[in-house]
């Protein structure tokens, strides 16, 4: 029984599966020597054929058609069902699963059983009929019309697929993400941008000189908490869970423009006068937009380490399917050590935030603003940027190069420019203690030049 097309099929889906972060679970059915030897397993004792099924031999070895991943599980069972006496609810659950896709063989075996025990497990259940094969066709179609009429949806493998690339960017927050934001001291706030709902972590305090703070292309607002907190004796921040991020709704549209309608939302919303506008990477573009547009009254704007790229310069250091890749890890379930592979500097509360939210980012929200750091010049914006502007950056950033920041100077000469020494682009992250000294100095020098408080610019350490 080569089923050949079926197997095709398969491995069709368990690529596209993969390509958009969704976990790949294979299954198994494995005797050790004294089951397949013995008559303790009763289904053995009606198919003695399935006796040359045991542990570590050749029968039992996943296809080699199928290519198995070291991200992938493998369920090892002793009967037709994957869940019949296996921890695969558990592994389902713990993956934050809803919805299966069965496929394999046999369809009136295995698959059906599986399926089976799936939907009666309280998981939506679909069956892909190209992939899965039986010994003749009559047992093949009767076991399809069965499932279909009580258990589960039978679809065509294109059917599937179209479903794997429509749920791919089904955004997620998890109990232990939403459990993140009791440990936060701010207050939630909402506002509505046309038909998008926006959130905001406002932590105080009220008669505080409001600094609206808009983070960067994965960054949904609680990642910057370590950074808010750190200012509250000094101004009132408010942290922007950007579009498409965090707890904010989804949009259709991804641009500056979309973007900075959002800021006038927030400002206009939340009744917040002369601001102060402080974006990091995709959120200091966003900044400069907004205080470009001159739509608004501001007490100033500092923007840090804002891709440079653009039409006719070169491409954003980080490629996309790198924020892709980071993501998927995300939907999957990943933990504070993967999250260091990429990011080995980052304190280790950091890497914990990170990997539990970034999963709440809208993968058309990376992609089209990714796009957007290479088709939006940031150069159109920056020249128009009043003063006082700050343009703080890392020494060892790769997005704002030495020649870039000297553009950018030679652009808006009456910004002022800092350089955080051996940060990279995530200033605050790699150098927590002196990106956050630049960055209350800088404040503090907005706050007097607006008459507003005054307080000293050294950065105390956080208690909580």
């Amino acid at each position: 029984m080569g089923l050949t097309a079926e197997v095709t099929a398969a491995a069709t889906l368990v690529a596209e599966a993969r390509r958009h972060g969704f976990p790949v679970i294979y299954t198994a059915i494995a005797y050790t020597p004294a089951e397949a030897g013995g008559d303790s397993v009763a289904w053995l004792r009606k198919a003695p054929g399935m006796r040359a099924l045991r542990e570590g031999s050749d029968a039992v070895a996943l296809d080699p058609r199928l290519e198995r991943r070291d991200g992938d599980h493998l369920v090892m069972k002793k009967g037709a069902s994957a869940f019949h006496g296996t921890a695969l609810a558990g592994l389902l659950s713990g993956l934050d699963v809803d919805t299966v896709l069965v496929f394999g063989a046999t369809t009136s075996g295995c698959v059906r059983a599986t399926a089976v025990d799936a939907v009666q497990s309280g998981f939506d259940t679909l069956v892909v009929r190209e992939a899965c094969g039986d010994r003749a066709q009559g047992p093949h179609d009767a076991a399809l019309f069965d499932l279909q009429a009580k258990y589960a949806d039978v679809v065509e493998l294109g059917e599937a697929l179209a479903y794997l690339a429509e749920t791919s960017d089904r955004r997620t927050v998890t109990q232990s993400a939403l459990a993140d934001l009791g440990d936060v001291p701010a207050t939630s706030r909402w506002v509505t941008s046309g038909p998008v709902r926006l959130h905001v972590l406002d932590y105080g305090p009220a008669d505080g000189v409001p600094v609206l703070v808009l983070p960067g292309i994965t960054s949904p607002a609680v990642t910057m908490d370590f950074v808010a907190r750190r200012l509250t004796d000094l101004v009132r921040p408010l942290v922007l869970d950007v579009r498409g991020r965090g707890l904010s709704d989804d949009a259709p549209g991804y641009d500056l423009a979309s973007y900075a309608a959002d800021v006038d939302a927030v400002v206009d919303g939340l009744g917040l006068r002369d601001p102060i506008l402080l974006g990091h990477s995709m959120g200091a573009r966003i900044a400069a937009r907004a205080s470009a547009t001159g739509r608004r009254s501001l007490r100033g704007t500092v923007l840090v380490d804002p891709p440079l790229s653009g039409p006719g310069r070169g491409p954003y250091p980080t490629t996309l399917d790198a924020f892709l890749g980071q993501l998927d890890q995300a939907r999957r379930g990943t933990d504070a050590d993967e999250v260091a592979r990429s990011w080995p500097r980052w304190p280790r509360r950091e890497l914990e935030l990170r990997a539990r939210w970034l999963s709440s980012c809208s993968r058309d929200a990376i992609t089209a603003t990714h796009a957007g750091f290479e088709s939006e010049d940031f150069f159109d914006d920056w020249p128009k940027v009043p003063a006082p502007a700050f343009f703080l950056y890392g020494g060892a950033s790769p997005v704002v190069t030495a020649a870039g920041a000297a553009e950018a100077l030679e652009r808006n000469p009456s910004a002022e420019f800092v350089e955080v020494p051996d940060a990279g682009h995530m200033v605050f992250w790699d150098r927590p203690e002196e990106g956050l000294s630049a960055l209350r100095e800088a404040l503090g020098k907005l706050l007097s030049s607006s008459g507003g408080p005054r307080a000293d610019a050294a950065c105390p350490r956080d208690s909580a």
